[in-house]
């Protein structure tokens, strides 16, 4: 037996016994698996000023944890979670955060998530069960490499000198070695920010290797891939047959381990030209003959990328990875058919609360297994990360129960939030941005509105009705406006517009009485004329089919300067 065989035995054996045993047992009994982990929360931060404060030690049962503490948002938590990134200790958690996972908030804010290491084993423990799964269904993957993408850790850090950034570059950066030799990408490329050069730098490594396996959140991010090896065959093939990187997309000052295990190799280059010139590109499909698995959400929005993904990648196996934010893990994928994954019931705890109920004052609160089939829901985490009872505004569906935990699938970000690439754009952030570029720049707007619109890449559509038309210069500078000004509210925005996930937004001038017309239809259609509102944001999209066009207005990406 050699070394690699023995160290992925080894790996199986942990991830099995540690890991996915547990979770397939306690889907057996979802209810005591649930009323075991949020004891086990309450009990492990009762001495923490928010446990005294809400009585977790005198918690015994779900609804002894409902009386005591009340639902939250992240404004709610927020001045108990600005204590912590001060330096304070012991506030919502007994031990301390090793970093602040960073996401957009409602307010425009960034939300700092604490990631304590209570959290990243909660965390762990769902992204082991899944890799076990992949595992036992693909038993060659570990025979090459896996590509697994990862953001920068380590943007900054706090008043309280704690580094905050993406959490998926920390578990990069700490992974056991016993994984880490089956990673094909160094740490290093997550700390990358020009998004041609990470591109670039993550197919230099892969496509020297024999992969076997991707696993990326986003499906538009393989899209992109697969462009920018489409792009740089001819590059990329001599810097393998050389051993070398092109300097043009090396960073300055680039670490030593973003190049170290890069060495000169001939065949392998060979074998890619010989693609070049059998099908007069470069192609994922014939770049990675023995790829057994790609593993990317495909609930949402994403099936209009998954629909592109066969032209590049061919018929390989997609299996969703997971309902997932840096809020939590929400459920783990078990198939490669769907979009659904069952309930992580031993990750956190979880509540869910009818769609039909969202807005009631006193709404129901059910936990996982009173759920029913073909129902959706709002879902409520309490985390080792000090949320607790927390509302991440997202929306699922029960699709299916597996023994008596059920299966859901994400199926959007509640109202007045869009999300068709992750960046999750509240309207709030657009009527701020809409207003300081309104009031910088003086221009005379009666009515906007913004909704998707689907393209390569999707992006916004400003439906817009000036007080007086606007000439072609005027239109390009407010789009480029407001393209900067969401790009400051909102983290994830920019981050999806800096790697072109999502394009910039175009402008739609509309005939003048447009917005009026529309307010009447639906007064006429029963709606009380004081209530009808013009959102800022609308998450219809066919919302613009209300609307006539008369003028359009798009922009190039070289025009933005950041």
């Amino acid at each position: 037996m050699t070394v690699a065989t023995s160290l992925q035995s080894l790996l199986r054996v942990w991830l099995k016994h540690s890991n996915a045993d547990h979770f397939d047992e306690s889907t057996w009994r979802p209810a005591a698996a649930q009323r075991d982990k949020l004891l086990e929360i309450c009990g492990r931060n009762a001495g923490t000023d928010y446990g005294r404060r809400h009585g977790f030690d005198r918690i015994r049962s779900v609804d002894d944890f409902r009386a005591s503490v009340p639902p939250n948002t992240y404004d709610a938590l927020a001045p108990w979670i600005e204590r912590v990134t001060r330096g304070e200790r012991n506030v919502l958690t007994a031990d301390d955060p090793v970093m602040f996972a960073t996401t957009s908030g409602t307010t425009g804010a960034a939300k700092y998530i604490p990631v304590t290491p209570s959290y990243l084993h909660e965390y762990s423990h769902g992204i082991h069960v899944h890799t076990f799964r992949l595992f036992s269904d693909f038993p060659d993957i570990l025979d090459g490499g896996v590509l697994v993408s990862s953001s920068n850790d380590e943007e900054g850090r706090t008043e309280g000198g704690t580094p905050y950034g993406a959490i998926s570059g920390y578990l990069t950066r700490t992974q056991p070695g016993v994984l880490r030799r089956f990673f094909v990408l160094p740490y290093e490329v997550c700390r990358i920010k020009d998004i041609e050069a990470k591109y670039y730098l993550t197919l230099r490594h892969t496509l020297a290797a024999d992969l076997r396996g991707i696993l990326t959140p986003n499906p538009s991010s393989l899209l992109l891939l697969a462009q920018a090896m489409r792009n740089h065959a001819d590059e990329l093939i001599e810097d393998i047959r050389r051993g070398t990187v092109n300097p043009a997309y090396l960073p300055a000052g680039a670490p030593r381990g973003l190049t170290a295990n890069l060495t000169a190799d001939s065949r392998r280059a060979a074998e890619l030209a010989a693609c070049v010139r059998s099908s007069g590109r470069l192609i994922p499909a014939e770049a990675w003959p023995n790829l057994r698995v790609v593993s990317c959400w495909k609930g949402g929005t994403m099936p209009l990328y998954l629909r592109q993904l066969p032209e590049h990648f061919g018929d390989v196996p997609v299996r969703d990875l997971g309902y997932m934010a840096t809020e939590g893990r929400g459920a783990t994928p078990l198939v490669n058919s769907g979009a659904a994954g069952v309930l992580n019931v031993t990750s956190h705890f979880f509540e869910f609360v009818p769609a039909d109920q969202r807005d009631r004052p006193e709404p129901d609160f059910l936990t996982g297994d009173q759920l029913d089939a073909d129902h959706e829901y709002y879902v409520y985490l309490t985390t080792s990360a000090g949320l607790y009872r927390y509302d991440i505004n997202d929306l699922v569906r029960v699709v299916d129960f597996y023994r008596q935990t059920p299966v859901i699938q994400f199926v959007r970000k509640g109202e007045g939030i869009s999300s068709i690439t992750g960046e999750k754009l509240t309207e709030a952030q657009v009527t701020a941005a809409l207003l300081d570029v309104v009031e910088r720049g003086g221009y005379d707007l009666d009515h906007v509105t913004a909704c998707v619109e689907w393209g390569e890449p999707p992006c916004y559509a400003l439906y817009c009705e000036p007080a007086r038309p606007w000439g072609e210069d005027r239109g390009r500078q407010f789009l480029l406006a407001v393209d900067r000004a969401l790009a400051v509210r909102n983290i994830e925005y920019e981050a999806k517009r800096t790697s072109r996930r999502l394009g910039l937004p175009v402008l739609k001038q509309v005939a003048p009485g447009s917005f009026t017309a529309l307010r009447q239809q639906r007064v006429a259609a029963g709606a009380p004329e004081a209530q009808v509102k013009i959102p800022h944001l609308s998450t219809d999209l066919r919302f613009g089919e209300q609307l006539r066009v008369v003028d359009e207005c798009r922009l190039e990406e070289l025009e933005v300067g950041r």
